[in-house]
């Protein structure tokens, strides 16, 4: 249903150029979901305006459905990590707002409004403005506005990383279940692997300097997913095993040359040297 073939990606600066993107080969099916973890600089948010149509890879190219994405269209709808709800407006005007743009009426936009905010748990607030919520209400607004938009793909980027850890595991539980009911094709970018193995059927590794992908885990549990569930924890532990040696090169190249990874997992003890020198 999407294909990434070959995709790449360089920016040019004042040393040459940056290689963020190299040959990455991806096929997502129609109704799967599928997260994108890395550390940080290894091209997932370009990865994913790219699919969006947002920015243009340097070679390469996305299809969908056989057809090539070289723009941005409503059949990819993107959640980014801020809700960007317009802040003069009702919470049922921002969800009908990109409805409206695609020429719904009134009635229609309104019907869907209401389905996609009652999905999400808001119905009691539909005539609040932005303003009156919590950082998760608004995340959920904005995911009732993306799903009233009925796109094939649904690409987020980072969309729970601002949140409290209570609030996001609440959005975790209400995303499967959405995603269950609706089955759309969702590509989730994210730094947090038990986000990554809660929410999706497949978990790809990226590698960094450039981004390319390392691995690619099969996640075979059973839905509803929870952080306390072993298996869970066991696919985590498999995955943080693969991403560690990445994420030690972005902090070689990033921090101090003495800089080096603490072997021993556990911290000293403070008080080994209590009195010592007196």
């Amino acid at each position: 249903m999407l294909r990434v073939e070959g995709v790449s990606k360089s920016f040019a600066t004042k040393n040459g150029h940056t290689h963020t993107l190299q040959d990455v080969n991806i096929e997502i099916a129609d109704g799967e979901f599928i997260s994108l973890v890395g550390p940080s600089g290894c091209g997932k948010s370009t990865l994913l305006n790219i699919i969006a149509g947002l920015e243009e890879p340097t070679s390469g190219q996305i299809t969908k459905n056989g057809k090539k994405v070289t723009e941005a269209g409503p059949d990819r709808v993107v959640m980014f990590q801020e809700a960007a709800l317009f802040p003069w407006l009702k919470v049922i005007e921002n969800v009908e707002y990109g409805m409206k743009i695609a020429g719904l009426s009134k009635e229609r936009r309104r019907e869907k409004a209401l389905h996609f905010l009652k999905m999400v748990h808001l119905t009691r607030f539909i005539n609040c403005y932005p303003h009156e919520l919590s950082g998760g209400m608004r995340q959920r607004v904005a995911l009732a506005r993306a799903l009233a938009m009925d796109s094939d793909v649904l690409l987020m980027d980072e969309p729970f990383a601002a949140l409290d850890s209570q609030t996001r595991n609440i959005l975790h539980r209400e995303l499967q279940q959405i995603w269950w009911q609706t089955r759309k094709t969702i590509l989730f970018v994210t730094h947090n692997v038990e986000e990554a193995v809660l929410l999706a059927d497949r978990v790809i590794v990226m590698a960094a300097n450039p981004g390319r992908i390392k691995r690619v885990f099969n996640v075979r549990l059973a839905r509803p997913r929870d952080i306390d569930n072993v298996d869970v924890a066991f696919v985590v532990s498999e995955i943080m095993a693969d991403l560690k040696e990445e994420v030690e090169k972005v902090a070689k190249a990033e921090f101090d040359s003495d800089w080096s990874l603490e072997k021993n997992s556990f911290l000293p003890n403070p008080y080994s040297d209590l009195g010592n020198g007196i």
